[in-house]
């Protein structure tokens, strides 16, 4: 032991006397201090003057010290060296439990166990039994703690439990259900599945007998227990249903092996569960979806054949030999050459490996042959990758287009005879507005020449016939520059751009130089609409054009309209004399008027033009009249590029 000063000498010397009284205590030391023993004083009770009596340091054994690989301190350091070397975390456990308890009992001397650091810097694990002495009559007492090395034992522990753990935290990621039992069909271990597969927890489940967790089918499991036990074969895939606490059903394959335990003379029972309820519904939807695919290939309209990548035809319904007209025997099936020309036959290989077939879109094509009697027969073939019990097959879906391929060539030789038409038509009318414009300002300009050159003694009648000339030659005018607009329908190409109408419309009304008796009359909030402005203003300016030449003694026109899921509606309404009801949908003929012979004062191409611009725009014109109560002219027009923003579905009124 180390050394003690003056102060505590005769306490310590009774102490000595003591110890060697009672030989049994040095044989407990002996055994239990692997790692040395303490001294620690404990106070004196307190005296009748209320004083306690001298504080005396603990005597450590040298072996406390040197067990760790340090030297034994003086006895005044030794405290604050032992405490240096308990692990931080334990030393307010140390202090609380035994250096700040003055009246140590032996009835509170459990064991305790705590960490210290060795020389090189790691820890050991130590446990402290301890005992209260009090020698003779002595009133001083000590504590006598002893040390003891667990390390090895402790951490054995903790790798065991780890070890537990990491096998636990194993078996719960897997998806096998997974018991172990002992001899008595008690469950000692499940794993995360076969406790959610129970309906119960585990803490639920481990302790308990098998027919105490499935009642129904408890005693069948314990007799193929019983039935391992006794032989040396596992029981390997028997078809068993378990039926958890909520009624559920589960289908499994259980496999049970017989395992030893950490005693010999034990047996452990390793059941092992499958899952196989998702399986048998795949297989029983797979069948389903089997039948059904069979049905419907047989059934289609279509000819179908399913092709495998040796290019065999696996399956071919009856629809094929109608299409190509074939009877096929056993001798001579019918073979892909015989529906598919061979330069065709790579597009049927079905594509290798997974990532292809995921990644294959279906191939549509088209191809010439002939049927069974010679007669030629044009084929779309389309094409699908597929697989069939893990094999890559093409779906090849047959289709007789012959018919309406003809058709198809006819309607496309057609189509371009009517493109050439219209574009010939088109450029006749182009051509022939520029070079009759020319002659026809050489007239216009002649007639004012003569009329300036005129005497004035010339009579009345020529000068009329001069200014009917005059005015036929504006009519010609105003008939080409029509025919023009007429030409320039099918070539617009204006931009987009936005149109307010409220702008707009008063505007085109003001251009038209309508008589200062007639007004227009919009509502309070016209459409905005984003396309080309040029095409709509130029109907605008023809309905109004109309109706200031057929209705100049009425005092309005009116506009309004309405708006729906893919088009406005337009309306413009005059009120003169109207239109008769047989000349309603004539007047948007080409050339045709409700005015004749000299009181002709349109060229007829006005509404014509408008129905023209309509069509153009995939929309329509019309008008409805009654006589001597105006008339109003309706159009459409597309609503596809308008801002819905700032649109509504309520119908504008004027």
């Amino acid at each position: 032991m180390t050394s003690t000063s003056s102060p505590i000498l005769s306490p310590m010397k009774a102490l000595r006397d003591y110890l060697q009284s009672h030989g049994e205590l040095f044989v407990d030391v002996l055994e239990l201090a692997t790692c040395g023993f303490y001294l620690r004083p404990l106070k004196s009770n307190e005296t009748s003057s209320g004083e306690t009596g001298p504080s005396q340091p603990p005597l450590f054994s040298q072996l406390c010290f040197s067990s760790l690989g340090f030297e034994a301190p003086s006895a005044e350091r030794a405290v604050t060296g032992w405490l240096d070397l308990v692990h931080p975390d334990d030393r307010e456990r140390l202090d609380r439990r035994v250096w700040a308890n003055a009246s140590k009992s032996d009835a509170d001397a459990e064991p305790l166990q705590y960490r210290l650091r060795r020389n090189d810097g790691t820890y050991r694990y130590t446990e402290e039994r301890g005992r209260r002495i009090t020698p003779g009559n002595q009133q001083d007492a000590f504590w006598l703690g002893v040390l003891h090395d667990v390390d090895d034992r402790l951490r054995s522990k903790q790798e065991l439990e780890a070890s537990h753990q990491e096998i636990q935290t194993i078996l719960d990621t897997i998806p096998t259900l997974v018991w172990i039992k002992d001899e008595s069909h008690r469950i000692l271990r499940v794993n995360r599945a076969a406790a959610d597969a129970s309906g119960m927890s585990a803490d639920q489940i481990e302790g308990k007998l098998t027919s105490e967790v499935y009642p129904k089918q408890g005693e069948r499991f314990q007799a193929s227990d019983r039935q391992l036990m006794q032989g040396t074969q596992p029981v390997r895939r028997i078809s068993e249903t378990l039926e958890n606490k909520n009624g559920e059903n589960y289908k499994m394959l259980i496999d049970k092996y017989s395992m030893p335990s950490l005693h010999a003379e034990d047996k452990r029972i390793l059941v092992v569960g499958t899952d196989i309820t998702e399986i048998e519904q795949t297989q029983y939807a797979l069948a389903r979806q089997e039948a059904q695919f069979r049905n419907l290939f047989e059934r289609s309209p279509m000819g179908s054949v399913l092709i495998d990548s040796a290019h065999q035809l696996q399956l071919i319904n009856s629809r094929i030999e109608a299409m190509y007209q074939l009877k096929p025997t056993q001798d001579r099936p019918t073979r892909l050459t015989d529906l598919v020309p061979p330069e065709f036959h790579d597009r049927l290989t079905p594509p290798r490996g997974r990532f292809s077939r995921e990644a294959a879109a279906s191939t549509q094509f088209e191809f010439e042959t002939v049927r069974a009697d010679g007669t030629a027969m044009r084929i779309n073939l389309v094409t699908a990758a597929i697989e069939i019990e893990n094999q890559p097959m093409t779906l090849a879906t047959f289709t007789d287009i012959t018919e309406r391929h003809r058709v198809s060539m006819e309607l496309q030789s057609k189509q371009e005879e009517l493109e050439r038409s219209n574009e010939d038509l088109d450029r006749f009318a182009y051509i022939a507005s520029h070079d009759l414009k020319a002659p026809l300002r050489g007239i216009m300009h002649l007639t004012e020449w003569i009329d300036e050159d005129m005497p004035r003694q010339v009579g009345q009648d020529v000068r009329e016939h001069l200014k009917m000339l005059q005015t036929q030659v504006g009519r010609m005018d105003m008939l080409l520059n029509d025919l023009l607009a007429y030409a320039r329908v099918t070539r617009q190409t204006e931009t987009v751009e936005w149109v307010d109408l409220n702008i707009a419309l008063p505007e085109i009304f003001a251009f038209m130089s309508p008589p200062a008796t007639m007004k227009l009359v919009v509502p309070e909030k016209l459409p905005g609409l984003s396309t080309a402005r040029g095409p709509l203003e130029q109907i605008f300016r023809n309905l109004f054009g109309n109706s200031i030449k057929h209705a100049a003694n009425s005092r309005q026109i009116s506009v309004t309209a309405k708006i729906s899921s893919d088009e406005y509606q337009f309306t413009v309404r005059d009120f003169g004399p109207g239109i008769p009801e047989g000349s309603q949908e004539r007047i948007f003929g080409m050339f045709q008027t409700l005015e004749s012979g000299k009181d002709r004062r349109g060229t007829g191409m006005g509404l014509h033009l408008v129905k023209r611009l309509v069509q153009v725009q995939g929309c329509d014109a019309w008008a409805e009249s009654q006589p001597g109560e105006g008339a109003a002219f309706h159009f459409t027009w597309p609503r596809e590029n308008a801002a819905a923003a700032i649109m509504t579905q309520t119908a504008y009124a004027g």
